[in-house]
């Protein structure tokens, strides 16, 4: 009896094993079946979650299902891109994923509790985020080129501020120091709200920050705006030079996009790409991202977009070790 009952049970286990990995790999025709929902691991009301929304609305229209949107936000981002590595891989639950949870963190955190290259398979690239050197007035500096003869004059005594130790503004100043082999001072702030007071009250010389927080200032002329970091001008800037036209290494890009947990059939990612693809270029879509201070995404398909996610967790790697950064536990 002993032994039937452990061969049934066995049997049972087999069989659920089959299930799983058929619902795993559900083919795209029987997609969906239930209410889809995009996890976003920050709270609402910020440009990711804005985004998803939008995001949330086509899908919905596109696939005939509901879309929702879930914040699960804490440890920037980490615990709700863990959740999302934990769903069930079936194309149901998606992640508003993010170069910092993706790309960024895994480098600077030894104990994340996942692992977005085993954990999590590509979609489709939304929209991706420059940030934008500026130094106050008194800095006679006028281009990218200048500035680094004049840090390059004084060693050490010029600064910049940072909105975050850790954070994109602040990895940006630390690859630039690198590349151009300079000494600036680092100011870290608690965000860039207490950071800015300070660059325009002439604390600090100068910040790399998020466009929607300098943009404005620089538009007023309160601030001059040297270089974009991400590797081409941003198409809606054109006046303001890339970095990488003095630096070419240099590009530093924030970016959101789609991504499944691990598992979900190639068919049923190439489903939830496809309406996106014509979302990201629509006239209205572009414009509410430039409001935002993001560029639409040129990259389209799952495998153009797990080839970005690749580029850039070798060039974070790189960065990382070679100025040593890193988050204490």
């Amino acid at each position: 009896m002993k032994a039937c009952r452990t061969g049934t049970t066995a049997a049972l286990f087999a069989f659920l094993l089959v299930v799983s990995h058929v619902s795993a790999q559900q083919p795209a025709s029987s997609f969906p079946e239930k209410t889809v929902r995009i996890i976003v691991p920050f709270p609402a009301g910020g440009a990711t979650d804005i985004l998803a929304r939008l995001v949330a609305e086509r899908l919905s229209g596109a696939l005939g299902r509901a879309v929702v949107v879930e914040n699960i936000s804490g440890a920037a981002g980490a615990t709700g891109t863990a959740a999302a590595a934990k769903a069930v891989p079936d194309g149901h639950a998606l992640l508003m994923g993010t170069g910092t949870t993706t790309t960024l963190l895994p480098h600077l955190r030894g104990d994340l509790p996942y692992d977005p290259e085993r954990d999590f398979a590509a979609v489709t690239l939304i929209a991706s985020f420059p940030n934008l050197l500026v130094v106050r007035p008194g800095i006679p500096a006028t281009d990218v080129k200048s500035l680094i003869e004049l840090v390059r004059a004084s060693p050490g005594k010029l600064s910049y501020a940072s909105s975050g130790f850790g954070a994109s503004p602040h990895l940006s100043a630390e690859w630039f120091k690198r590349l151009t082999m300079t000494d600036i001072l680092h100011v870290p702030y608690t965000g860039s709200g207490p950071a800015l007071p300070a660059l325009l009250g002439g604390h600090v010389d100068m910040m790399f920050d998020t466009l929607p927080s300098v943009l404005p200032l620089v538009q007023q002329g309160k601030l001059r705006a040297l270089g974009v970091t991400t590797a081409e001008r941003v198409p809606f800037l054109p006046d303001i030079p890339a970095i990488a036209e003095t630096l070419p290494e240099f590009d530093v890009t924030s970016w959101l996009g789609i991504m499944v947990p691990s598992g979900v059939s190639a068919d049923v990612r190439a489903r939830i790409a496809a309406p996106l693809v014509s979302f990201v270029k629509e006239p209205a879509i572009v414009k509410r991202m430039q409001e935002l201070g993001a560029v639409a995404a040129t990259i389209n398909t799952p495998q153009e977009f797990d080839a970005w996610i690749r580029r850039d967790h070798e060039k974070w790697r790189r960065v990382i070790r070679e100025t040593g950064i890193k988050i204490a536990k």
